[in-house]
Formats: C-alpha cells, sequence, structure tokens
C-alpha cells in the first residue's frame, strides 16, 4: 500500500510540473508565432510592460523590436518556428528556460534557416506567466 502511495505521489509531482513547465513554454511558443506575423498586440499579450531583449549586444524594448519587425516583407513571407526547450525551471512566482530556436523563412521563392541558443526569464502575476527577460545568441 506505501508503494501505491508514493508511486501516486510521485506520477502527481511529475505531471504537475510537466504541466507547469508546458504553460511558460507555450508563453515563449505563443510570443514567436506573434513575432512571425508581425502581430505586436499578440507579442505584447506575452510579456511585461518593462520586457526587455537581448538581442546583438544590443537592448531592445518592445518599441525597439516592433521597429525591426514592422518593416513590410515581400509577398509570400513565411516565417516558421521550432523549439527544443532544453530545461525549465520554476521557483514560485518565477521561471526560467532555455531553448534551441530555429526559424525556417520562406521569402523570394528562397529558404533559409536561422538558429539561435535563448533564454527567458518569466514571472507570474495573477496566476499569468509574462517574459520579462529574453537573451538571443545567434549559432555560428
Amino acid at each position: 500500500m506505501k508503494n501505491l502511495l508514493l508511486t501516486g505521489l510521485v506520477w502527481l509531482i511529475c505531471h504537475t510540473t510537466f504541466g507547469q513547465n508546458q504553460a511558460v513554454e507555450r508563453v515563449v511558443v505563443r510570443f514567436f508565432d506573434a513575432l512571425s506575423v508581425a502581430d505586436s498586440r499578440g507579442m505584447r499579450a506575452e510579456v511585461t510592460k518593462d520586457f526587455m531583449l537581448l538581442e546583438n549586444g544590443e537592448f531592445w524594448t518592445m518599441d525597439t523590436l516592433e521597429a525591426r519587425i514592422g518593416k513590410p516583407k515581400p509577398e509570400g513571407y513565411l516565417r516558421t518556428n521550432a523549439f527544443d526547450f532544453r530545461q525549465t525551471t520554476i521557483r514560485k512566482n518565477m521561471a526560467w528556460t532555455y531553448y534551441w530556436n530555429r526559424a525556417t523563412i520562406q521569402s523570394r521563392g528562397q529558404t533559409r534557416t536561422m538558429q539561435w541558443l535563448e533564454s527567458a526569464i518569466l514571472v507570474r502575476r495573477k496566476g499569468i506567466w509574462k517574459m520579462i527577460l529574453m537573451h538571443s545568441t545567434p549559432k555560428k
């Protein structure tokens, strides 16, 4: 009976943690889904008001990011993201994750793939996870 109870408790902890980790990772995925189609509103929904992106040795606010992605895209432009989350950790109302982000971009009849090593820090406010900081390093 003790083994069955212990097994059940371990199962519950693992599945609860896994579900929380997925909730954190979904914020990152939704952010990039919005970025891929230059949806500023969608991106802002996933970040705090003081969100900061460390990109290519520069500090970017959401205003900076919107200015960069808001430029007109050629007809037929399509960006698809794929993530390989390596670790996601949650401590109370703070979480951090690091992952590979691979973007496949189709534009003007050509396809190119880019990859970054990224990390994100999230905070939970009123039960909702939001990114407060992201760091992105292009893979060479």
